[in-house]
């Protein structure tokens, strides 16, 4: 292949790239990105606040880190309408449209293996987007340790680096773009109707502690999560300090879900990981606090 032959295959390239990452993005329908990129040896960049002019201006960039061998993710900015379902075969995905769950798009990630993003037609707060995902990869068999409010799917137009996910013929498979109408699905308004509904029985669940206290008159003050994380006795360990606010809030009446806005407001949770493990940590300090709060 002569030089001029190879620039024209490139250009054809970057111009194939750009046209589908601009119909995805498009039928994501958010004003704003994330862009993940996981470098082969697992350091994460992430880029906020992308328009898709910005990504666009990005590509070239983004070519060259997946050519040595980076994931290249995408994901809605702040809060938003969709829910991410990973990990779904074709018969899935077939599935979810017949029942009235037709995706806003579907992004082939390797062989026979897709995800979906749907549009609710509505910004959902982070819990409950957070349970829709895991309502929705439970009932269409997704990946639900990939069920969250705000998880990375795979941008079009790259390829998936996943040893695992290679071809026959020992070649990465490309991300790709199988539909993109950006549609909110026709069960929007009963699934998230029946989401809230299941969401009041679990607040009402873990608010029972707060109400018994207050029945039995033992409501107390709480203090502040700073000041257990200041205090000596904990000797700088802000995960103890965590779990011992944690259970003195719970004793005194706090409900889960305040207890976990605190925890996750209350310091910089940035070691703990990605924002996900963030809130899972956040989560599970708060379930254990509660439930020993119960003995």
């Amino acid at each position: 292949m002569t030089e001029a032959e190879r620039k024209n295959r490139g250009e054809k390239s970057a111009a194939i790239v750009e046209r589908v990452v601009r119909a995805q993005l498009r039928a994501m329908a958010c004003g704003r990105f994330e862009l993940g990129i996981r470098r082969a040896e697992g350091e994460m960049i992430v880029r906020a606040g992308q328009s898709g002019v910005d990504i666009e201006k990005a590509i070239k960039w983004l070519r060259h880190e997946n050519a040595k061998g980076a994931h290249i993710y995408i994901r809605p900015d702040g809060l938003h309408t969709l829910s991410l379902i990973d990990d779904l075969s074709s018969e899935a995905v077939e599935r979810m449209k017949a029942a009235g769950f037709e995706p806003a798009v579907v992004v082939e990630t390797s062989l026979n293996n897709f995800q979906a993003w749907l549009n609710h037609g509505e910004i959902l707060d982070a819990a409950t987007s957070t349970r829709a995902a895991k309502q929705l990869a439970e009932r269409f068999g997704g990946d639900p340790s990939s069920a969250d409010w705000r998880h990375f799917g795979r941008l079009v137009g790259f390829t998936n680096p996943k040893r695992e996910r290679q071809l026959p013929s020992g070649m990465q498979p490309f991300a790709r773009l199988r539909s993109a109408t950006g549609r909110v699905y026709l069960q929007a308004v009963d699934f998230l109707a029946a989401v809230r509904a299941s969401d009041d029985g679990l607040r009402r669940h873990a608010e029972e502690p707060r109400k018994r206290s207050l029945r039995k008159g033992k409501l107390k003050s709480v203090r502040t999560l700073g000041e257990f994380h200041r205090d000596p006795v904990y000797g700088g360990d802000l995960h103890r300090a965590d779990m011992a606010w944690a259970k003195h809030a719970a004793g005194s009446g706090m409900t889960l879900e305040q207890i976990k806005a605190e925890l996750l407001d209350g310091r910089d949770l940035s070691k703990k990981g990605n924002s996900r493990r963030q809130m899972e940590y956040a989560e599970r300090t708060a379930s254990k606090a509660i439930e020993q709060s119960n003995m």
